[in-house]
């Protein structure tokens, strides 16, 4: 992956235990990316290493946490970090997007029933609306 790509959790999506992601963003926008680029990390249980030639570098574990940060407009010394050299499994990483879609389909079958189901009336029973005009 490279730069932008990390905004993506399609693209993201990974069987990895450590994922390097090297960036060039300008300045006002790279922290951003980097820090979205850490929920990839967590959906997918990899750390993750995002190096931005010209803005906030930032290196993350499988859980999140913020393991190293560089700022390159500032710093231009040569930048270490120890990142875990194993990932975790995730449900996200085993089931991808599943839970969303069937969340989705669920909501269109309530939707659907809601809209194409009558209520039942019983033979004989005059309709609400009968019996408040007095019909």
């Amino acid at each position: 992956m490279i730069c932008y790509d990390a905004d993506f959790p399609a693209m993201m999506h990974a069987d990895a235990d450590i994922m390097l992601v090297p960036g060039g963003d300008w300045p006002e926008i790279g922290r951003v990316h980097s820090e979205m680029a850490g929920l990839r990390a967590v959906e997918n249980g990899y750390s993750l290493v995002r190096q931005d030639y010209v803005g906030w570098s930032v290196a993350f574990d499988s859980h999140g946490h913020t393991l190293s940060t560089q700022d390159t407009l500032v710093d231009r010394d040569l930048w270490l970090v120890d990142v875990p050299v194993h990932g975790v499994t995730t449900p996200y990483r085993v089931i991808g997007d599943a839970v969303a879609w069937l969340c989705l389909a669920g909501t269109v079958v309530l939707i659907g029933l809601r809209v194409f189901r009558r209520p039942a009336r019983a033979s004989g029973t005059p309709a609400i609306d009968d019996v408040t005009k007095g019909r």
